[in-house]
Protein backbone atom coordinates (compact mmCIF):
# COMPACT_ATOMS: atom_id res chain seq x y z
CA UNK A 1 0.00 0.00 0.00
CA UNK A 2 1.25 3.03 -0.99
CA UNK A 3 1.99 6.02 1.67
CA UNK A 4 1.09 9.77 1.05
CA UNK A 5 3.12 12.06 2.72
CA UNK A 6 1.77 14.67 5.12
CA UNK A 7 4.52 17.28 5.04
CA UNK A 8 4.65 17.89 8.62
CA UNK A 9 8.31 18.44 9.65
CA UNK A 10 9.21 15.17 11.76
CA UNK A 11 6.07 13.13 11.22
CA UNK A 12 6.81 11.24 7.83
CA UNK A 13 9.90 9.55 9.37
CA UNK A 14 7.92 8.41 12.46
CA UNK A 15 5.13 6.70 9.94
CA UNK A 16 7.84 5.61 8.31
CA UNK A 17 6.86 7.40 5.11
CA UNK A 18 3.55 8.62 5.81
CA UNK A 19 -0.16 8.22 6.15
CA UNK A 20 -2.32 5.42 4.10
CA UNK A 21 -5.31 5.79 2.08
CA UNK A 22 -8.20 5.55 4.78
CA UNK A 23 -10.53 7.29 6.80
CA UNK A 24 -9.09 9.24 9.37
CA UNK A 25 -10.86 10.28 12.33
CA UNK A 26 -8.76 13.49 14.16
CA UNK A 27 -10.33 13.96 17.34
CA UNK A 28 -9.52 16.24 20.10
CA UNK A 29 -10.53 19.02 22.90
CA UNK A 30 -10.76 22.51 21.61
CA UNK A 31 -7.31 24.05 20.74
CA UNK A 32 -5.62 21.08 20.28
CA UNK A 33 -4.90 22.38 16.82
CA UNK A 34 -6.47 19.34 15.14
CA UNK A 35 -7.77 21.58 12.54
CA UNK A 36 -4.16 22.88 12.08
CA UNK A 37 -2.99 19.43 11.43
CA UNK A 38 -5.82 18.60 9.14
CA UNK A 39 -5.60 21.99 6.79
CA UNK A 40 -1.45 21.40 6.76
CA UNK A 41 -1.44 17.79 5.15
CA UNK A 42 -4.07 18.80 2.89
CA UNK A 43 -2.83 22.07 1.64
CA UNK A 44 0.26 19.71 1.12
CA UNK A 45 -2.36 16.57 -0.41
CA UNK A 46 -4.43 19.26 -2.51
CA UNK A 47 -0.72 19.63 -5.18
CA UNK A 48 -1.43 15.98 -6.06
CA UNK A 49 -4.87 15.66 -5.33
CA UNK A 50 -8.31 17.87 -5.33
CA UNK A 51 -9.50 18.63 -1.62
CA UNK A 52 -13.15 19.42 -0.60
CA UNK A 53 -13.32 21.22 2.60
CA UNK A 54 -16.87 20.86 4.14
CA UNK A 55 -17.60 23.39 7.08
CA UNK A 56 -20.59 23.48 9.19
CA UNK A 57 -20.95 26.21 11.53
CA UNK A 58 -17.48 27.51 10.50
CA UNK A 59 -17.45 29.42 6.71
CA UNK A 60 -15.16 29.44 3.85
CA UNK A 61 -13.59 32.51 4.78
CA UNK A 62 -12.54 31.96 8.52
CA UNK A 63 -10.95 29.05 7.48
CA UNK A 64 -9.04 30.61 4.69
CA UNK A 65 -8.07 33.62 6.80
CA UNK A 66 -6.91 31.13 9.52
CA UNK A 67 -4.86 29.10 7.06
CA UNK A 68 -3.37 32.26 5.90
CA UNK A 69 -1.68 32.74 9.27
CA UNK A 70 0.81 29.92 7.93
CA UNK A 71 0.96 31.34 4.75
CA UNK A 72 -1.41 28.63 3.08
CA UNK A 73 -3.00 30.02 0.77
CA UNK A 74 -5.69 28.46 -1.67
CA UNK A 75 -6.63 30.72 -3.98
CA UNK A 76 -4.90 29.42 -6.89
CA UNK A 77 -5.68 25.90 -5.98
CA UNK A 78 -9.45 26.51 -5.84
CA UNK A 79 -8.86 28.29 -9.44
CA UNK A 80 -7.94 24.88 -10.76
CA UNK A 81 -10.26 23.18 -8.54
CA UNK A 82 -7.96 21.62 -6.66
CA UNK A 83 -9.41 23.16 -3.88
CA UNK A 84 -13.04 23.90 -2.95
CA UNK A 85 -15.34 24.09 0.37
CA UNK A 86 -18.86 23.07 0.53
CA UNK A 87 -20.76 24.69 3.10
CA UNK A 88 -23.91 22.07 4.71
CA UNK A 89 -26.88 23.61 5.19
CA UNK A 90 -29.75 21.75 7.27
CA UNK A 91 -31.55 21.16 3.86
CA UNK A 92 -28.72 19.13 3.02
CA UNK A 93 -28.35 15.27 2.96
CA UNK A 94 -24.97 15.14 4.77
CA UNK A 95 -24.03 11.35 3.80
CA UNK A 96 -24.98 11.76 0.59
CA UNK A 97 -23.15 15.03 -0.86
CA UNK A 98 -19.64 13.61 1.00
CA UNK A 99 -20.08 10.42 -0.23
CA UNK A 100 -20.26 11.82 -3.86
CA UNK A 101 -16.86 13.72 -3.59
CA UNK A 102 -15.29 10.38 -2.26
CA UNK A 103 -17.00 8.83 -4.86
CA UNK A 104 -14.77 11.49 -6.93
CA UNK A 105 -11.69 10.49 -5.63
CA UNK A 106 -11.07 13.73 -4.10
CA UNK A 107 -9.78 13.83 -0.65
CA UNK A 108 -12.10 15.52 1.99
CA UNK A 109 -12.14 17.34 5.20
CA UNK A 110 -15.45 17.19 7.40
CA UNK A 111 -15.06 20.12 9.92
CA UNK A 112 -16.52 19.14 11.82
CA UNK A 113 -18.74 15.94 13.09
CA UNK A 114 -19.70 16.80 16.45
CA UNK A 115 -22.17 19.93 14.27
CA UNK A 116 -24.20 17.36 12.75
CA UNK A 117 -27.12 16.21 14.80
CA UNK A 118 -27.04 12.72 13.60
CA UNK A 119 -23.33 11.90 14.85
CA UNK A 120 -25.71 12.22 18.63
CA UNK A 121 -26.86 8.85 17.73
CA UNK A 122 -24.41 6.02 18.12
CA UNK A 123 -25.72 4.03 15.07
CA UNK A 124 -26.18 6.98 12.49
CA UNK A 125 -22.35 7.93 13.33
CA UNK A 126 -21.02 4.71 12.93
CA UNK A 127 -23.25 4.16 10.02
CA UNK A 128 -21.90 7.24 8.03
CA UNK A 129 -18.31 6.45 8.56
CA UNK A 130 -19.07 3.01 7.60
CA UNK A 131 -20.74 3.89 4.18
CA UNK A 132 -17.44 6.27 4.08
CA UNK A 133 -15.13 3.76 4.31
CA UNK A 134 -16.76 1.42 1.41
CA UNK A 135 -16.69 4.44 -0.61
CA UNK A 136 -13.15 4.87 -0.33
CA UNK A 137 -11.21 3.49 -3.68
CA UNK A 138 -7.89 3.85 -1.49
CA UNK A 139 -6.15 6.28 -3.12
CA UNK A 140 -6.43 9.13 -0.97
CA UNK A 141 -6.67 9.87 3.05
CA UNK A 142 -10.06 11.74 3.95
CA UNK A 143 -9.83 13.01 8.06
CA UNK A 144 -12.69 13.96 9.76
CA UNK A 145 -12.55 15.97 12.86
CA UNK A 146 -14.77 15.21 16.07
CA UNK A 147 -14.55 17.42 19.25
CA UNK A 148 -14.40 15.81 22.20
CA UNK A 149 -17.29 16.15 24.66
CA UNK A 150 -19.61 17.65 22.33
CA UNK A 151 -21.28 14.27 22.40
CA UNK A 152 -21.63 10.94 24.45
CA UNK A 153 -18.74 8.88 25.21
CA UNK A 154 -20.14 5.69 23.64
CA UNK A 155 -20.15 7.70 20.29
CA UNK A 156 -16.98 8.79 20.68
CA UNK A 157 -15.73 5.08 21.40
CA UNK A 158 -17.79 4.01 18.39
CA UNK A 159 -16.69 5.82 15.87
CA UNK A 160 -12.93 5.40 16.68
CA UNK A 161 -14.37 2.00 16.27
CA UNK A 162 -15.27 2.43 12.59
CA UNK A 163 -12.47 4.83 11.28
CA UNK A 164 -10.18 2.85 9.38
CA UNK A 165 -7.34 5.19 11.14
CA UNK A 166 -7.59 7.33 14.58
CA UNK A 167 -5.43 10.26 15.67
CA UNK A 168 -5.89 11.67 19.36
CA UNK A 169 -4.54 14.89 20.21
CA UNK A 170 -4.38 16.24 23.56
CA UNK A 171 -2.70 19.23 25.28
CA UNK A 172 -2.10 19.99 29.05
CA UNK A 173 -1.28 22.84 31.04
CA UNK A 174 2.23 21.96 33.27
CA UNK A 175 4.02 24.84 35.14
CA UNK A 176 2.06 26.77 33.11
CA UNK A 177 3.83 25.67 29.80
CA UNK A 178 1.38 24.25 27.08
CA UNK A 179 2.41 20.33 26.79
CA UNK A 180 0.98 19.17 23.18
CA UNK A 181 0.97 15.71 21.91
CA UNK A 182 -0.41 12.80 19.26
CA UNK A 183 -1.23 9.84 19.37
CA UNK A 184 -1.92 7.51 16.41
CA UNK A 185 -4.05 4.95 18.17
CA UNK A 186 -5.22 3.41 15.14
CA UNK A 187 -4.09 2.41 11.76
CA UNK A 188 -4.60 0.28 9.29
CA UNK A 189 -2.58 -0.54 6.77
CA UNK A 190 0.38 0.82 8.35
CA UNK A 191 2.11 0.39 11.36
CA UNK A 192 0.62 3.08 14.62
CA UNK A 193 3.96 4.64 16.29
CA UNK A 194 4.32 3.40 19.66
CA UNK A 195 4.65 6.42 22.08
CA UNK A 196 3.11 9.57 21.99
CA UNK A 197 4.30 12.61 19.72
CA UNK A 198 4.96 15.69 21.28
CA UNK A 199 4.35 18.30 18.75
CA UNK A 200 4.45 22.58 19.04
CA UNK A 201 2.72 24.70 16.67
CA UNK A 202 4.50 27.72 15.19
CA UNK A 203 4.36 30.38 12.21
CA UNK A 204 5.21 27.09 9.78
CA UNK A 205 2.11 25.16 11.65
CA UNK A 206 2.32 21.71 12.95
CA UNK A 207 5.42 20.50 14.16
CA UNK A 208 6.60 17.12 15.43
CA UNK A 209 9.58 17.55 18.64
CA UNK A 210 11.66 15.01 17.98
CA UNK A 211 14.27 16.57 20.40
CA UNK A 212 13.38 14.39 24.22
CA UNK A 213 11.88 17.33 26.63
CA UNK A 214 14.26 17.68 29.68
CA UNK A 215 11.96 18.78 32.50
Amino acid sequence: MKLLKTGIAGLDEVLNGGLPPKVLLLSGPPGSGMEVFARQVMYNQAKQAGVTYFVVEKTPSSVKEDMALYNWDVTALEATGFWKFKTLLKKDDVKKVVLEEIEKDRSIVFDSLSEVPFVREVDEAVAFLGMACRQNKGAVFHMFLLTEGMQDTKVEVAMQHSAEGVIVFNDNVKSDNIQRGIRVKKMNGSFAPPRRLPYSINKRGFVIETATRIT
